[in-house]
């Protein structure tokens, strides 16, 4: 089946588009739309038509944005289903029949959660948005057959679109194969089933992608296929191996949602429980106006368990696109910390070095890329990428850590200064916002109490501090222990790692490793400042800054010190209690922990010192005092 787009010369300048670039259209079409199964068919299907932009406008970014969350009054769904958004038909009721899968989700085990829980999704669909203009009839797909009396769930989507010049102009597009394909079935083997396809590319096709979403379903008792087996599957164009890799995730115990009530940790064939199912794409430039085969194959395998048919739902579109619109393009696709979206909660919230997501959209390999970022209105940073990135290549960049985070929420910004040396070529894509909230703060001393479970041997910690620096980690366990470590901590920045080796965390329902426990505590005192639940999966991370403040001692409550005016501009003073007895030490540092200012006091026969601050930039800051018997510490703000 092959679905055509083609935009003349002619159509695209007689159309007028009335957005400017850079400006976003938004497009909601499921709106608070309760889902549940209908265990009689397997499926239920929630159709709804948007009013989406005209025919001939152009938009350079394009994404979905799905929320999933409990039913008022009704308790959430319980079991992993397939859940799809197709487009459906184009131009009204008696337009174009499209039956096109956009994305695949993977319902959670919900079993365990309360009314208040709702995830939320982003995913990129730029290749694809040229398909939806004008009426287009959207259809979120649930399947399942869990009883639907008293549970199901509610879902929002909505489309966003960017307006400005695509980086290749769309085509058409072309459906290769699609629908459920029997595995290890000897009578019918599924490369048999997935037959070649010839396609005869466009005159005007230049560039193309070979977009495909595969999920593995079922499993047989020797090896668990096709979900949970990894196999090979080989692609080939023109009977040459474009690619060549296993159908396999093998993140899901880092699943952004979790915990959850089956068993979600266990790595799957192309998907996880409670997240999206994304696509592979595979780039390459065929010769225009010419046909060429494509062909899939997946590795040997034979089922011999007849209660099971394993099986995989497989949708491969071959996208066409004209020549690349720019030379010289590096674009900022996405930040992923800092970030308060639902989808990188696990790396969330931050106090380092935040993580942005590169591609480069233009025809020149990207070899140098500089930014400027930092939070929003206030002092920025500047860092320099180098690498070499190919086009529609992309790569995560880690950012210096040394941004002044002036507010304790707030909005990040990242731009991109310099392309090779140069000016990029298209200014669209290089900025970008998040939200961004403070992460956990606590005493520069404390304790991290851990109790092992019945498999101490899968569990490590450790702490790094903002460079990536391990200065502290526990491993080495007795089975069924409680180790309380009491740290002490320079006021700073870092991250906090509970490794589980085996994936399933310390707490979990469907093995025989026991219960454990992770808190942080305070120094010489039972109360808890934070404690986790045990069933994380792969990981827990937590990042956190130290301060002296939360922990002070009876002589630091004896020697209290005010700081004031705070917020300051130019001069801050510093209002001790009772007059300094001893030799000591003022710092100010930054909220990452770089020592600032530092000036030596000697015993002062007053309460009171001012400092010059006229020259540190604004931000959250930290004023630490130190004798031989008296520490204390206070956080001020400098703004201008």
């Amino acid at each position: 089946m092959k679905l055509n787009l083609l935009l003349s010369c002619f159509l695209l300048s007689a159309i007028i588009s009335f957005a400017a670039p850079g400006d976003t259209i938004r497009v909601k079409t499921h709106d608070n739309v309760f889902i549940e199964t209908n265990p009689s068919q397997g499926f239920t299907a929630y159709p709804s038509w948007g009013v989406f932009p005209a025919q001939g406008s152009n938009f350079h970014k394009a994404w979905f944005n799905l929320t999933f969350q409990c039913p008022t009054g009704e308790n959430c769904g319980e079991w992993d289903y397939l859940n799809y958004i197709y487009i459906r038909r184009k131009d009204g009721v008696q337009g174009q029949s499209m039956d096109l899968e956009l994305s695949r989700y993977i319902t959670p085990y919900g079993n365990s959660y309360t009314s208040t829980w709702k995830a939320s999704y982003k995913l990129d669909v730029s290749d694809m948005e040229a398909l939806l203009r004008d009426s287009v009839e959207i259809e979120y797909r649930h399947t399942g057959y869990e009883t639907n009396v008293g549970k199901g769930w509610k879902i929002n989507l909505e489309f966003v679109f960017i307006e400005g010049t695509p980086s290749r102009p769309f085509r058409g597009i072309n459906q290769l194969w699609n629908g459920q394909f029997s595995y290890g079935n000897a009578a019918s083997p599924i490369n048999e089933q997935l037959t070649p396809k010839n396609i005869a590319f466009s005159p005007i096709t230049s560039s193309a992608t070979l977009h495909i979403v595969q999920t593995g379903h079922a499993a047989d008792n020797v090896q668990y296929c096709a979900e949970f087996c990894p196999k090979k599957r080989t692609l080939y164009r023109n009977d040459t191996v474009i690619s060549d890799k296993d159908v396999w995730r093998d993140d899901c115990g880092l699943n952004p949602v979790y915990p959850q009530a089956g068993t979600w940790v266990y790595d799957r064939t192309g998907w996880c429980p409670g997240d999206l199912v994304f696509p592979d794409k595979i780039n390459f430039n065929p010769t225009p106006g010419t046909t060429e085969e494509f062909k899939m194959e997946m590795e040997a395998f034979t089922n011999t368990d007849a209660t099971q048919a394993p099986n995989y739902v497989i949708e491969a579109y071959l996208i066409e696109f004209g020549s690349p619109s720019r030379q010289l393009d590096a674009s900022i696709e996405e930040i992923l910390k800092p970030n308060t979206d639902f989808q990188y909660n696990r790396m969330n919230p931050i106090c380092g070095a935040p993580q942005i997501k590169l591609m480069n959209k233009g025809t020149t390999n990207l070899t140098s890329v500089k930014f400027s970022y930092g939070v929003k209105d206030g002092p920025t940073s500047e860092y320099t990428w180098s690498g070499n990135l190919a086009f529609l290549a992309s790569t995560l960049v880690d950012l210096a850590a040394n941004v002044n985070w002036i507010t304790s929420t707030g909005k990040f910004e990242v731009t991109i200064m310099e392309v090779n040396g140069s000016a990029d070529g298209y200014a669209l894509n290089n900025t970008m916002l998040s939200d961004f909230i403070a992460p956990l703060l606590v005493p520069e001393t404390f304790v991290v109490s851990f109790k092992s479970n019945n498999a101490p041997q899968e569990n490590a910690w450790y702490i790094e501090d903002a460079a990536g620096n391990v200065v502290e980690n526990r491993s080495g366990f007795d089975p069924l222990t409680v180790y309380s470590d009491t740290l002490t901590l320079p006021t700073g920045c870092y991250t906090f790692v509970l490794q589980d080796f085996d994936k399933d965390g310390i707490s979990w329902w469907a093995n025989n490793d026991g219960t454990g426990f992770i808190r942080f505590r305070k120094a010489n005192a039972s109360t808890n400042i934070k404690s986790w639940g045990g069933d994380f999966g792969t990981e827990l991370r937590v990042n956190f800054t130290t301060a002296i403040i939360l922990g002070i001692s009876e002589t630091a409550e004896t020697n209290a010190l005010e700081i004031f005016p705070n917020p300051a501009q130019e001069l801050v003073n510093v209002q001790f209690s009772a007059p300094l007895k001893e030799k000591g030490t003022l710092q100010i540092i930054s909220i990452t922990g770089q020592n600032i200012y530092q000036q030596e006091l000697t015993a002062l026969s007053s309460e009171f010192v001012s400092v010059n601050v006229s020259e540190i930039p604004s931000g959250i800051y930290f004023l630490s005092i130190k004798t031989a018997t008296f520490s204390s510490q206070k956080r001020f703000l400098i703004v201008r």
